[in-house]
């Protein structure tokens, strides 16, 4: 009976998801195993990845950081920097890099960024850097996308892909993060500049 169940439920599966129905006088085994029931042939790349205890919490605090700033909420991000955090970020009014140092004027950041409905929706993060001493708390951050008021004022309301990757230190006691680099600090200020 077990078996019968396997190949009625697999026939139903295969049928119901297949781009043809099988003619109604076809037999569940001859149905599983029609070319039209059979799945497309595309096979995932494998999610597979290796990562140490202290890196999964470095890439955990960066997602909890970038959640809550996308949520506007700016007490659970600044809970998640060091009090003498220093951050970079483009005015792209201006354009300018803006430059906050220290926790006050990282709520003053988070908060306008949140009245912005500034949103950051990650791509991808990468620490390349071999060298325990300088790269061990280091990661690059990419973005697919930015989006938010002061962009769709300028003329972009898709939002731009940022040009830049963010730089994210974090401290070695309690992986807080202690840099955000979000803009060009003391790179070119053409990179402030929307793109759509």
């Amino acid at each position: 009976m077990r078996i019968r169940t396997g190949v009625l439920t697999a026939a139903i599966l295969s049928t119901a998801c297949s781009a043809a129905a099988p003619p109604p006088s076809a037999s569940p085994s001859a149905a599983a195993s029609s070319p039209a029931a059979r799945p497309a042939t595309h096979t995932p790349a494998p999610l597979t990845f290796r990562t140490s205890a202290q890196q999964a919490r470095m890439v955990a605090t960066l997602v909890a950081f970038l959640d809550a700033y996308n949520a506007g909420d700016v007490n659970r991000a600044l809970a998640l920097l060091s009090d003498d955090v220093s951050i970079s970020d483009c005015d792209y009014r201006g354009p300018k890099v803006l430059t906050p140092t220290g926790r006050d004027a990282a709520r003053q950041w988070l908060s306008e960024r949140a009245a912005d409905h500034d949103q950051l929706v990650l791509e991808s993060i990468l620490n390349e850097n071999p060298d325990p001493t300088t790269g061990s708390h280091v990661v690059a951050v990419s973005y697919a996308r930015r989006t938010s008021d002061t962009l769709r004022a300028l003329g972009v309301p898709n939002g731009i892909e940022p040009q830049t990757a963010t730089k994210a230190v974090f401290t070695a006691t309690d992986d807080r993060l202690r840099v955000f680099a979000n803009g060009p600090f003391g790179g070119p200020i053409e990179l402030c500049r929307p793109r759509p």
